[in-house]
């Protein structure tokens, strides 16, 4: 059996913004998150005796690394060192080879790709063979497809596990850096693909295993959830991957419904459980989403109420380890569609085509191409998959006939 750790996107110097909601302890702990995050891995890697540690590239998070981003890997590397644990890396396109320098050195345990595909052989304590592929981006841009490049060992007997910092082909959200198709990494015959680049943790294939294991520390509120790193064993029958949370900070969504509520203090306790059922081996910054239909719409829709709830929330539910970053306001009026769905005026044809682009989206589809075509408007959307569109389309419709109809009548 072979055990090591893969790790992608450490992203070591990148900070947390801060906003004047965090207390001071809370500012400077975002500020180390990436360090400890990388720590706490070292830790485990060295607790369970991995027989190596992989990094799937953006080591550091700028282009010219920092001196304090350089030696904190170093001394990492060298608490493995002591362990005889060796580590395996490659650089992406945060941390270009063309940009390295020398200013600090590291130990012989850490191995570096090259901007060539090649493979390391290493012998594991328990005599397993093992070989490990990959490649350092050159420059920030490396947009071929490099996977012809990976040459698979003529040793049957021995584990091949390949290195790429990339995106699949087609995949939306991420710069198309290094595109390769499942099917190609699939054809390798490679025991394992350890990736990285996309900073959600997601198994695109599990047999063999290939494996984005998302980046250790969430850096903003769309990379929400626990992060850290995959404890992977293997062989030759089977493969066991342990996720292990090393991220000190989780970005988080509360979602709290005003269906019911009648007052504002019944809302902000509300609010109030939600927080205190949140797990405490960690630290939060919170997005609170108020949603639902109820008599609380008409008081959330004026701007000044809202922003005295947000500072209240704030005042009363932000500790060291807990900072509230946004509240968000989708709620709606309750409007009774079947009232108004069949008449012959411009409320009932709102109602009816909004059913029919649900029912339907294709003509939605159609024009929001044009939009992502659009050379210059496409640099300022977003992908937005089918919920998402149906969501927007629900909210406009509420606007509309919130409007039309008056809040009273509404509610």
């Amino acid at each position: 059996m072979v055990r090591f750790i893969h790790s992608a996107d450490l992203h070591l110097g990148r900070s947390l913004k801060a906003s004047s909601n965090m207390t001071d302890p809370f500012i400077y702990m975002a500020s180390q998150a990436t360090y400890h995050s990388f720590e706490k891995l070292v830790t485990v890697a060295i607790s369970k005796k991995v027989d190596f540690f992989l990094v799937s590239g953006d080591i550091y998070d700028e282009e010219q690394r920092s001196i304090k981003g350089q030696w904190f890997f170093r001394k990492q590397a060298l608490r493995l060192q002591k362990e005889s644990i060796p580590l395996y890396i490659i650089h992406g396109n945060h941390d270009p080879l063309v940009y390295k320098d020398n200013l600090i050195s590291m130990p012989e345990n850490v191995h570096i790709f090259s901007s060539k595909v090649s493979s390391m052989f290493l012998k594991t304590e328990a005599k397993e063979e093992v070989y490990i592929y990959g490649f350092s981006y050159p420059q920030v841009a490396y947009m071929e497809n490099p996977v012809p490049l990976y040459q698979k060992e003529r040793n049957n007997e021995a584990y091949h596990i390949g290195m790429l910092h990339g995106q699949e082909s087609g995949q939306l959200g991420h710069d198309p850096y290094a595109p390769f198709t499942v099917s190609s990494l699939l054809e390798k015959e490679f025991d394992y693909w350890a990736l990285g680049h996309v900073h959600k943790r997601e198994v695109l294939t599990d047999n063999p295993p290939v494996v984005y294991p998302g980046n250790v520390q969430g850096c903003h509120r769309k990379e929400s959830g626990p992060k850290g790193a995959y404890l992977v064993e293997i062989t030759k029958k089977e493969t066991s991957l342990s996720f292990i949370e090393t991220a000190p900070i989780a970005w988080m969504e509360i979602r709290v419904s005003i269906n019911g509520l009648l007052t504002v203090d019944e809302l902000i306790d509300e609010v109030g459980e939600r927080i205190q059922a949140l797990e405490d081996t960690r630290a939060y910054i919170l997005s609170l989403v108020i949603d639902g239909k109820g008599k609380l719409h008409k008081l959330l829709g004026n701007s000044e109420k809202r922003k005295e709830l947000f500072e209240l929330l704030i005042e009363e539910y932000s500790t060291n380890d807990m900072s509230i970053e946004k509240l968000l306001i989708q709620t709606k009026s309750i409007i009774d569609k079947e009232r108004w769905r069949n008449q012959e005026h411009l409320i009932g044809d709102i109602i009816r085509t909004n059913e029919a682009l649900t029912a339907d989206n294709s003509e939605v589809k159609e024009r929001l191409a044009t939009l992502y075509d659009h050379r210059h408007i496409r640099n300022y959307l977003e992908h937005l998959s089918d919920k998402e569109q149906q969501k927007l389309a629900e909210e406009a419709e509420n606007i509309l006939l919130t409007t039309l109809i008056g809040e009273e009548e509404a509610l």
